[in-house]
Formats: C-alpha cells, sequence, structure tokens
C-alpha cells in the first residue's frame, strides 16, 4: 500500500519559511543563534555579531535563538525613515515591535526566543534589519543579565579606568569621546555601558562596540572618519582608522568614572562631584526599565554596585578642545 502524501495546502507557509541559512555569534557571553529562509537576512546576523563584545574564558549562557523570515508584504520599497516608525509593546515575557504592513516581530524573555516576519523589501536592507530587528531582541535578552547605562563609553590607554559620558542626546557625548580616542584612550562605544557585577568588581562592555553616529556638524570636525548613512546621521565603525584603540573584549576596570554631561555656555570645561541621592537619580533616568519585580531588584543591585565602585561627576562641557582634554585627563 502507498504512503498517503502530504497535503497540498501549506496553510501556515512552513515549508516556504523553512529556515536554509543558520548564523551563530556571540554577544559578551550569550550564544546567538540565528536562522532564516533567505541570505539576507542571515547577512543582517553577521553585521549584529560585530556590534557586540567578546567574554573570554566566560561559561556561555543559554542561547538565543531568532528566526526571521520573508513572507508577502508591500512591493513598492520600504519608506526611508521605517525606523522611525518602530512600535514597541511588551507584556510579562513577552516583547513585540511592529513596522505596519511591513513587518512585524515578538520575542520571549523567559527564554530568550524571537521570531520576526519581514516584507521583501525590508528584508533587502540587512544593515538596518541588523541594528533595529535583530539587535532589539539581543539587547533585550542580555539585559536579563547586564544592567545597562546609556553613555560612551572609553578606557584609558593603560585598561585601568573606564568613564562613561552620560547624557541627553546632542549634549556633546559623541564628540568629547571622539577627542579622547584621539589623545589616545580606547574606545567602546558611542550608546550603551553594559555591565554586571562580577568577583567584587564590574564587568563591562558596550554596544555598539566601535561605532558612533556623528551628525553633519560633528562629521566635518573629523575628516579622518566616513561611514554609511542612516538616517539623518552617519555611521562611522573606527575600526577603520582606529582598530588597536577599539575594546572587544569585555573588561574590568580598577576605576570607574561616571561623567553626567551637560552643554556649557563658554569655553571652560568644569567638572564637579556628584554623590548621594542626586547620583542615584541621575543614574535612574538613563537605565533600562524594567516592571517584573525580580529583574528590577538584579538591576537596582547592579546599579548600586556601579554608583559604590563609581566616582560621579557633573560635566559641563566648553567650547575650548585643549581645555575640555586637560580637565578629563585628570580623571585617569
Amino acid at each position: 500500500m502507498s504512503a498517503i502524501p502530504p497535503p497540498p495546502d501549506d496553510f501556515w507557509s512552513r515549508r516556504l519559511n523553512a529556515p536554509a541559512h543558520r548564523q551563530t555569534f556571540t554577544a559578551l557571553d550569550m550564544l546567538v543563534e540565528a536562522a532564516a529562509n533567505e541570505a539576507g537576512l542571515a547577512a543582517a546576523a553577521r553585521l549584529s555579531a560585530a556590534r557586540f563584545g567578546h567574554d573570554a574564558g566566560r561559561e556561555v549562557a543559554p542561547a538565543a535563538h531568532l528566526t526571521q523570515v520573508t513572507a508577502a508584504g508591500p512591493a513598492e520599497p520600504a519608506p526611508a525613515d521605517w525606523p522611525e516608525r518602530l512600535r514597541y509593546a511588551g507584556t510579562g515575557e513577552w516583547i513585540s515591535l511592529s513596522i505596519g504592513e511591513w513587518g512585524h516581530g515578538v520575542g520571549r524573555l523567559a527564554d530568550r526566543q524571537a521570531f520576526a516576519v519581514l516584507a521583501p523589501a525590508l528584508a533587502a536592507q540587512p544593515r538596518l534589519v541588523s541594528r533595529y530587528l535583530i539587535d532589539h531582541y539581543v539587547l533585550n535578552f542580555l539585559f536579563r543579565d547586564w544592567a545597562m547605562l546609556h553613555a560612551s563609553v572609553l578606557l584609558d590607554a593603560a585598561g585601568r579606568t573606564l568613564l562613561a559620558l552620560v547624557g541627553d542626546h546632542n549634549t556633546g557625548k559623541s564628540t568629547t569621546a571622539l577627542r579622547l580616542l584621539r589623545a589616545g584612550w580606547r574606545f567602546l562605544a558611542d550608546g550603551m555601558l553594559l555591565f554586571q557585577p562580577r568577583g567584587g568588581g564590574l564587568a563591562c562592555s558596550g554596544y555598539p562596540l566601535g561605532e558612533v553616529k556623528l551628525r553633519d556638524d560633528v562629521l566635518a570636525a573629523f575628516p579622518e572618519y566616513a561611514g554609511e548613512r542612516e538616517q539623518r546621521k552617519t555611521v562611522v565603525d573606527l575600526r577603520a582608522a582606529h582598530r588597536e584603540r577599539v575594546v572587544e573584549a569585555v573588561v574590568t576596570p580598577a576605576a570607574l568614572q561616571l561623567c553626567f554631561v551637560q552643554r556649557g555656555d563658554g569655553p571652560r570645561t568644569a567638572l564637579a562631584p556628584l554623590a548621594g541621592e542626586e547620583a542615584r537619580q541621575a543614574v535612574a533616568a538613563y537605565t533600562v526599565y524594567w516592571d517584573e519585580p525580580q529583574r528590577l531588584r538584579a538591576n537596582s543591585r547592579a546599579l548600586e554596585q556601579l554608583l559604590e565602585t563609581a566616582r560621579c561627576h557633573t560635566l559641563r562641557l566648553g567650547a575650548d578642545p585643549a581645555g575640555l582634554l586637560d580637565t578629563l585627563e585628570t580623571l585617569r
């Protein structure tokens, strides 16, 4: 007797969407296994791999699994500003993002699983898919075990002092970080400080590793840098100009300096100590939000250790670059 053939109707398009391409990389101490039904989506995962540090010698945490499929969608090109149209929602262990008819994704924090369905026109932009979809889920999975501050992050040339520049957009963090890089400091990231308590100290890394996004006026002040246009800024991979000064491994610094950056109105840069409740309030404004009590407590413990370990300052940036560097050199 012959076997019954499979039903012709693939209602959920499982056969069409079956992953044919796989990419594996490590983000800090977490293995990421990405699968996709198109090569372009696997290429996006390779781009994401370069933005995360490596935690050498650490036991790899439970793996994160990301599955992306290309399905039917609008035939015309995706709008240039689609990253600004992303809508986020979450409840309990579930987090989702939506780009309307162009695609959507859902992730589950408990077991580090994410699934995204993208229109072909969106899947054809691996650089943006990498940053705004893959990185989104990888970061949220990492936030279970790593605390975060929005900051530009550098390490002094001796590898002993970590400097985190914390503040709002357009306060001068990126410009200051690049001036320090020119002066011999080593660069982690211009976006986030990722850290966790470890052996009485703090293990630290950054995201996106070695990258900086610059407005046109800032880019004009650093003619040695070039990059790819993304939205209204240019993304510069500093490995091209300073590969030896991009810190790719997780570090445990002997000293940590947190500078809460403000834009001054004169030439002089001023540094003033910040402590106690003022420092706590400043940190709280730039970390990840948790409404789940256990994770909120874990994040708060990490932030408390950060404050106990670090020296905190208010940094009012002046217009004189030489004076700025002289002021920050006192923090080594």
